[in-house]
């Protein structure tokens, strides 16, 4: 039965977004090329590489490259993250299926409930297409891919096989290679949006460390209007921030904005907090009754309840 499934889900994964670039780019065929020259170019090794580009490009073997013809050389990919971007939603975007966000998260040293900030550069792993010229067995296509027959659990998970050992001729099974990179001169240049959330994104995080210290002194000083001073300009841009600055910038400004009489806004920055960081908590303990009710409306947690 061919994997209808896993073609559809790749088709969806290769079209980019309008901001993002694609994860193949066209290469112009020069005098001399070959496939292993070429990959060597792109991923400065052609052991395996060449393949890649095989695939790619629907050739069912190796042939000879003519100058002037364009062809398909696969990369790895980058993308900018946005507000509220979720890796799971970012893996059915991008990878065709929600269940992949756990190799985007093993890319980028993250888990994958993590939420990231605006502006964040993530890696997606390279991936080619094998199709199957006759009944092939996941050992086999391990073995040609990555030089040992140890990865088909890898090629199960990514394609959701289950307990399957082979794919029958013509079906399309998605190779994730986990550790190759492109060298950096072949990636597309970012779009100019992504590259304006990337500088935000730098910026916002610059500032907050600058003004996190002057915050945290304000308030053992009991001087919240002097957190919201500190804070005023860096509080507009929470969705940039990483974690755990986010919620320590989210906190402290909510505390102060109760302090001023501004609850609605407040709860509004608690809000922001609380999306990034779900898990965290608040002390009915340590905080004012006014801040724990602005901290639930926000729909965050208190310590014991």
């Amino acid at each position: 039965m061919k994997l209808t499934l896993i073609v559809a889900a790749l088709l969806v994964a290769r079209v980019a977004s309008a901001d993002e670039p694609a994860d193949f780019v066209m290469y112009k065929v020069k005098q001399g090329d070959t496939i292993d020259l070429v990959a060597a170019e792109f991923y400065g090794d052609h052991a395996r590489t060449s393949a890649f580009i095989v695939d790619e490009n629907k050739w069912k073997t190796f042939r000879k490259l003519n100058p002037g013809e364009r062809i398909r050389v696969p990369i790895t990919r980058e993308i900018t993250t946005t507000k509220g971007d979720t890796l799971p939603a970012l893996a059915t975007k991008y990878l065709g299926d929600a269940s992949r966000a756990q190799f985007i998260a093993q890319l980028n040293n993250l888990k994958v409930t993590d939420i990231p900030a605006a502006g964040v550069t993530l890696r997606l792993p390279f991936r080619v297409t094998h199709v199957a010229q006759t009944t092939e067995s996941l050992a086999a296509i391990s073995q040609f891919y990555f030089g040992d027959a140890k990865q088909v659990e890898l090629l199960r998970t990514y394609n959701n096989l289950g307990d399957k050992t082979a794919i029958e001729k013509n079906d399309s099974i998605i190779v994730p290679v986990m550790s190759l990179r492109v060298h950096d001169e072949r990636l597309p240049t970012p779009s100019s949006e992504a590259l304006a959330r990337r500088k935000e994104h730098a910026n916002a995080n610059e500032a907050a460390s600058a003004a996190l210290p002057v915050a945290r002194l304000a308030e053992l000083q009991g001087d919240y209007t002097g957190v919201a001073k500190a804070l005023a300009d860096v509080g507009k841009k929470l969705e940039f921030l990483d974690e755990p600055m986010v919620g320590e910038v989210g906190m402290l400004l909510g505390k102060a904005l109760v302090a001023s009489g501004n609850k609605p806004e407040a709860t509004a920055v608690f809000q922001e907090v609380v999306a990034r960081e779900p898990d965290r908590t608040m002390s009915a303990y340590y905080d004012s009754p006014t801040v724990v009710d602005a901290w639930r409306a926000a729909g965050g947690h208190v310590a014991g309840e």
